[in-house]
């Protein structure tokens, strides 16, 4: 397995007419060499970088643990006339790699595009925006048990610290971990604005990052074993590659980036042009990894 980055053109022009949300995406089809080949979005998401795979001639099996997401995506490829026998779409888990594709066939690349979707922060009732009203919810696959809610709520004062700090890397984790069972002794805290509200007395603003990004981060992480999976998801994808296939990885914070990074031993990497970050903000975290099987 080799390092494969400094010769992807930097130079793609990102907002591609009708996938204007899908960050990197010049840089993610350039990575992935595409072919008339099979290849796996494992977080498809609104499509974006699949129809585009598709576009150039590839074909997808499109994994989504939102099924929400599928049947955006699935809507989207019908309005675009995306010939069905080109994709195949799966509801589940990345996790469950193998077991998701249940086939021998060996893919030319794999794109795990990590992180919350703009359209799942832009959902309200999904829970994982800081910046608008709805349930602490923040689970991807709508079927977990688990809550945002239920962690805030039921976390001990040690518990919530950790949380804070070993997933939101929070700077202000213990003060924050005080003030949720203060304020939970009230009454439990329930809605998205409740806790942000929260944190922004606690922690204040600080510059440009709202104070709640890292709560809303580690809480989100923790609901839906966002680290776990993506370390066993990995060895999955590198196992069903082909000889000289490619796995391209955007991740959007620190925790992320570090696992894909001592996995691939990579010192390698490409972040989006100032243009992306200012067309679209949300970009401006995002770290794409590529690497080659030889």
């Amino acid at each position: 397995m080799q390092s494969f980055g400094k010769n992807i053109l930097r130079k793609w022009r990102w907002k591609l007419e009708g996938y204007h949300r899908s960050v990197l995406l010049g840089e993610v089809v350039e990575a992935l060499n595409v072919r008339d080949a099979w290849y796996i979005d494992c977080t498809i998401g609104d499509g974006g970088h699949s129809i585009e795979i598709i576009r150039r001639g590839g074909k997808v099996v499109g994994i989504d643990v939102d099924p929400q997401a599928l049947k955006r995506v699935r809507q989207r490829f019908d309005e675009a006339g995306v010939d069905k026998r080109k994709y195949i779409l799966v509801q589940g888990n990345f996790r469950d790699l193998k077991k998701l594709i249940q086939t021998g066939t060996k893919f030319a690349g794999v794109l795990f595009d990590l992180g919350v979707s703009s359209l799942q922060l832009e959902t309200p009732e999904r829970g994982f925006s800081f910046g608008k009203e709805g349930p602490l919810d923040m689970r991807m696959d709508p079927a977990l048990g688990v809550r945002a809610l239920d962690l805030i709520n039921a976390g001990g004062r040690k518990e919530l610290y950790e949380l804070f700090s070993r997933l939101g890397e929070e700077k202000y984790s213990r003060a924050l971990a005080d003030a949720v069972v203060r304020a939970r002794q009230v009454r439990p805290l329930t809605t998205t604005m409740e806790l942000a509200g929260l944190v922004a007395r606690v922690a204040g603003i600080r510059g440009k990052l709202h104070p709640a990004t890292r709560v809303f981060q580690a809480l989100r992480i923790a609901v839906n074993d966002e680290l776990a999976a993506l370390e066993e998801a990995l060895p999955q994808a590198l196992e069903v590659l082909d000889k000289n296939g490619r796995i391209v990885v955007v991740s959007f914070h620190s925790l992320e980036d570090r696992i894909v990074k001592h996995f691939f031993k990579s010192k390698e990497l490409i972040i989006p042009s100032k243009e992306e970050i200012k067309d679209h903000p949300r970009s401006r975290s995002a770290k794409m990894r590529v690497f080659e099987k030889t």
